[in-house]
C-alpha cells in the first residue's frame, strides 16, 4: 500500500491530491504511510491526515513544509488548518524561505495576511538576505507589498549584496512597486555595497517610468558609486537615450545656454540624433560649445 510510483507518488499521495477522503481513512486504516500525501489544499485530506497523527511539519527535500505548499498554491484553508494544528508558521526551507516568503513571492494576499495574522515573522530574511518585502517588490506584488507594509514590515531591509526592496522594483521597472514603497517613506537614494542606488539600476535598465518616478521623489540624479559612475552614465553605456533625456532634462533646459551647467536644445537634439533640429538651432545661432553638467564638456562629443 505504500508503492510510489516512478515519481515517488504512493497511494495515499494520490488520494490526498485529489482529496478522496473515504480512500485516505481505508489506506489510513490499513497502515499506510500517514506522511506520504500532499493534499494540494484539501481541506478535509488534510484534516483526515492530521486525525491520524500526520507530521504537519514534515518536509520535502527542498526544505519545503505542507505549509510552503499551501503557502504557494494560495490555499488560504488549507493553511488555516494546518496553523490550527500547530504548524510551524516560519519553518524554513534550505534556502531560508518561509512560508510568507513564498505566499508573497506569488502574490497571495490572502494568503499573506492569514500567515501575518498568525505572527510570522514579516522580516525573516533568506540566506541571500532577502525578506517577503523584497520578494514581493521584485516581482512587482502591489498588494502583497501594501500588506506587508500594514503589518509593518522593514520598507529598507536590505539583501547581503546591499539591495533594497526600493532598488529590485527599480530594476524590474515595477512603477506601482516603486510609488507604494516611496510613499512608505522608502530611502529613495539607498545604495547597494557597489554605490548603486535605485535610480543607478533604473537607468541601466533603460526603465523611463521608474526614472520619473524616482525623479520626482527627489532621488539624487548625481549620486556615484564608487567608480564615480552616475545614473546618466550607466544610461549613456547601455544606450538608453530616452532615459539620458529624463536625466537631462532633471539638471535643467536653457533655452539661451546662459546658465553654466545647464543642457540646451542643442545638446538635446545631438543626443537624439535629430539632424533637421541641430540644423535649424545653428541657423538660429545656437552655441555650438555650451557646456552641459555631467555628461561631456561640450555639444561636439554628443555626435
Amino acid at each position: 500500500m505504500d508503492a510510489a510510483e516512478e515519481n515517488g507518488a504512493t497511494p495515499l499521495y494520490i488520494a490526498a491530491q485529489n482529496g478522496h477522503v473515504e480512500a485516505i481513512a481505508a489506506l489510513l486504516q490499513a497502515g499506510a504511510n500517514k506522511d506520504a500525501a500532499k493534499t494540494n489544499g484539501h481541506v478535509e485530506a488534510i484534516a483526515a491526515l492530521l486525525q491520524a497523527g500526520a507530521n504537519k511539519d514534515a518536509a520535502k527535500t527542498d526544505g519545503w513544509t505542507p505549509l510552503h505548499i499551501a503557502a504557494w498554491k494560495g490555499h488560504v484553508e488549507a493553511i488555516a488548518a494546518l496553523l490550527q494544528a500547530g504548524a510551524n508558521k516560519d519553518a524554513a526551507a534550505k534556502d531560508g524561505a518561509t512560508p510568507l516568503h513564498i505566499a508573497a513571492w506569488k502574490g497571495h494576499v490572502e494568503a499573506i495576511a492569514a500567515l501575518l495574522l498568525a505572527g510570522a515573522n514579516k522580516d525573516a530574511a533568506t540566506k541571500n538576505g532577502c525578506t517577503p518585502i523584497f520578494i514581493a517588490a521584485q516581482n512587482g506584488h502591489v498588494e502583497a507589498i501594501a500588506a506587508l507594509l500594514q503589518a509593518g514590515a522593514n520598507k529598507d531591509a536590505a539583501k547581503t549584496n546591499g539591495a533594497t526592496p526600493l532598488y529590485i522594483a527599480a530594476q524590474n521597472g515595477h512603477v506601482e512597486a516603486i510609488a507604494a514603497l516611496l510613499q512608505a517613506g522608502a530611502n529613495k537614494d539607498a545604495a547597494a555595497k557597489d554605490g548603486w542606488t535605485p535610480l543607478h539600476i533604473a537607468a541601466e535598465n533603460g526603465h523611463v517610468e521608474a526614472i520619473a518616478a524616482l525623479l520626482q521623489a527627489g532621488a539624487n540624479k548625481d549620486a556615484a558609486d564608487k567608480d564615480g559612475s552616475t545614473p546618466l552614465r550607466a544610461a549613456a553605456y547601455r544606450g538608453h537615450v530616452a532615459v539620458m533625456r529624463a536625466l537631462l532634462l532633471a539638471e535643467g533646459v536653457d533655452e539661451n545656454a546662459g546658465s553654466e551647467g545647464c543642457w540646451t536644445p542643442l545638446h538635446l537634439a545631438c543626443l537624439d540624433g535629430d539632424l533637421a533640429q541641430v540644423e535649424q538651432l545653428l541657423l538660429q545661432d545656437a552655441p555650438v560649445d555650451a557646456a552641459g553638467k555631467a555628461y561631456a564638456p561640450t555639444v561636439v562629443h554628443h555626435n
